[in-house]
């Protein structure tokens, strides 16, 4: 099935800018300590807002940046962040929709869109706040986690109904261990998950205890176990890396412009969302380019 590149693009920005309300408005409850449920509102006076203060981009340029109600300006975050996020889940259609969609691939393509999602949340919370919040993190970790063995579980029944459905099928279930290779090849994406969230997480403990929580906090922590566990091996190395060499680059570009002195910290969580984010979108381009530069 061929769907139009302007189509996905145009449905995925406008689903992604939805998106990026939702990330928002999830950011603002989880810093505030506020149900995740119940209807959105103003942060100035608190009225409730109707649907067509809801619409991304168009509420925002309409009202010209004010609550309808109190007048109150409305930050700028909000219409970057719904522009953002309209465009990168527009490239996430474009970069990963299966030619030939399936359950696998469509469910897939809606966990990359899952966790583009909550890298944006925790964005916005670590650069507000400087903080990763729990209750983020650890439902993503499971979700992430149930997907993988469904996935698995799934596959590796298919795999078995089509050895089942025939007579070498058959001869190879019963006499060889050839459904238990192929069942370990096929799980490949939950247990290479599962070692590196154990590694990146060995990892940032470590430097959480080496810098006594200077270099890194627990929800860094938590952010890398959910990407080594969404990522596997080798992309959760490309996602790591990216995140270090940006945050890196930020920290001396601060430091250099006199906004930062050195050992002062800055927040982690921006530079792992949007490691992850262009891993999301180009991780095996990213290591395929590192591992030829390795080799010249």
């Amino acid at each position: 099935m061929l769907i139009s590149p302007v189509i996905l693009a145009l449905f995925g920005f406008i689903f992604g800018t939805c998106l990026g309300s939702l990330s928002l408005a999830l950011a603002e409850r989880s810093l505030t300590n506020r149900t995740f449920f119940g209807r959105s509102s103003c942060p100035s006076c608190h009225h409730p807002l109707g649907a067509f203060d809801l619409i991304p981009l168009f509420s925002y340029l309409s009202l010209n940046g004010k609550c309808r109600y109190c007048q109150k300006k409305i930050g700028i975050e909000y219409l970057i962040i719904e522009l953002v996020m309209g465009m990168a889940v527009a490239l996430i259609l474009l970069t990963s929709f299966p030619q030939s969609p399936n359950l696998v691939s469509l469910s897939q393509l809606i966990l990359k869109i899952f966790m583009a999602t909550v890298l944006m949340t925790v964005a916005i919370t670590d650069y507000k706040k400087t903080l990763i919040p729990d209750r983020i993190t650890y439902p993503a970790i499971i979700i992430v986690l149930l997907f993988l063995v469904a996935l698995s579980a799934y596959q590796i029944w298919q795999l078995y109904l089509s050895l089942h459905s025939n007579v070498i099928g058959n001869y190879l279930l019963l006499k060889t261990d050839y459904f238990w290779r192929h069942a370990l090849i096929t799980a490949t994406p939950l247990w290479s998950g599962l070692i590196m969230a154990f590694l990146i997480g060995l990892v940032f403990l470590i430097l959480i205890l080496v810098t006594r929580g200077r270099g890194m906090g627990g929800g860094d922590l938590k952010l890398g176990i959910l990407l080594g566990l969404f990522f596997g091996f080798p992309q959760a190395l490309s996602a790591v890396m990216l995140a270090f060499f940006l945050g890196s680059i930020f920290a001396i570009s601060l430091i250099l412009i006199g906004k930062k002195k050195f050992g002062q910290t800055i927040a982690f969580g921006p530079f792992l969302s949007l490691g992850a984010f262009l891993t999301l979108l180009w991780g095996e381009q990213i290591m395929n380019w590192y591992l030829n530069l390795k080799i010249m």
